[in-house]
C-alpha cells in the first residue's frame, strides 16, 4: 500500500463496517442519517476551528508522508473525514446498543460517572492551564459534563441519554485506542502499554507538541485522547438526540432509571 494514503486508509477502515451494516432489519441506521449528518456538523463547528487553530500554532501536526496532499483550511482532508468517520462509527455504536441490549447495566452509575469527569476536568483544566491541549479538552468537558449532569438530574429522557452515552463509549475505547494507535505511532503496539516516553515513539501519521499535553500515553496515544474522545462523542450524541426527536425520529428505548 502506498503511505501516502495511509491516513485515508485509517479514516475508512473505521468507516467500514458500521455504513456496511447501517441498512441491517433491526436497527436500520440509515434512517437516522437526517439526525446524524446535522449532529456532525454541529460537533464539527467546535472541532474544526480548534484543529485549524492548534495546527497553525503547532501544538499537534500532520506528517506529509502519510497524507494524499490535499489540504482544506489548513488541515488535511484526512482529519476532516476524521471528525466525520470516527462520530459515525461512534453513534452507529450507541444506537445499535439501543436495540441490541434493551436494558443496559449499570445505569444508577452514569450519572455519578458524568459528575465525576466534571469535578476532575475542572481540577485538570485549573492545574494544566499553561498546556493547552489537555487544559481547554478539560475546559469544555467540564463545561459539557457539568451540563450534562444538570439536565440528567431533572430528565429522565436526558439521564438515559447520558446512561446511553457510557455504556457506548466504554466498549468503543478499543477501536478508538486501536485507531489513535495506528495514527500516533504505526506499530503502537510495540510501545509499553502505560509509558512517558513521548521522545522514543516513532512513525507518527499525527504528532503532538508534549508540552501541552500529560507526557503520559497509552501505547503510543496520549492519555488526552481519551478525554478528547469523550468530548467528540458526547457532543455528537447529545446533538443527534436533539435533533432526531426534534424530526420525529425514533431512537430510544424505555428509560431504564425512572425518577
Amino acid at each position: 500500500m502506498n503511505p501516502q494514503y495511509l491516513y485515508l486508509t485509517v479514516d475508512l477502515a473505521v468507516l467500514a463496517i458500521p455504513l456496511a451494516f447501517s441498512f441491517d432489519r433491526k436497527v436500520r441506521f440509515v434512517r437516522f442519517w437526517p439526525a446524524l449528518f446535522p449532529a456532525i456538523a454541529v460537533m464539527m463547528a467546535l472541532f474544526i476551528p480548534w484543529d485549524i487553530a492548534f495546527t497553525e500554532r503547532g501544538i499537534w501536526g500532520f506528517n506529509a508522508d502519510y497524507l494524499s496532499g490535499v489540504w482544506i483550511a489548513g488541515i488535511p482532508l484526512e482529519e476532516w473525514l476524521f471528525f466525520i468517520c470516527i462520530p459515525y462509527a461512534c453513534v452507529f455504536t450507541y444506537e445499535s446498543l439501543k436495540h441490541y441490549v434493551p436494558t443496559a447495566p449499570l445505569a444508577n452509575a452514569a450519572l455519578p460517572a458524568t459528575i465525576l469527569l466534571a469535578v476532575a476536568s475542572t481540577a485538570m483544566a485549573l492545574a494544566m492551564s499553561d498546556r493547552y491541549y489537555i487544559a481547554t479538552t478539560a475546559a469544555l468537558n467540564a463545561l459539557l459534563c457539568g451540563g450534562l449532569a444538570l439536565a440528567a438530574a431533572r430528565q429522565p429522557a436526558v439521564r438515559e441519554w447520558n446512561h446511553r452515552l457510557w455504556f457506548a463509549y466504554l466498549p468503543l475505547l478499543v477501536p478508538f485506542i486501536l485507531s489513535n494507535g495506528v495514527l500516533t505511532g504505526l506499530r503502537f503496539w510495540q510501545y509499553p502499554s502505560l509509558n512517558r516516553d513521548v521522545q522514543g515513539i516513532s512513525d507518527q501519521i499525527v504528532w503532538y507538541n508534549n508540552d501541552h499535553n500529560l507526557q503520559l500515553r497509552i501505547f503510543s496515544m496520549p492519555v488526552d485522547d481519551l478525554f478528547y474522545g469523550f468530548l467528540m462523542i458526547a457532543l455528537t450524541v447529545i446533538a443527534y438526540e436533539v435533533i432526531a426527536r426534534r424530526l420525529g425520529l425514533v431512537t430510544g428505548v424505555p428509560p431504564a432509571t425512572q425518577p
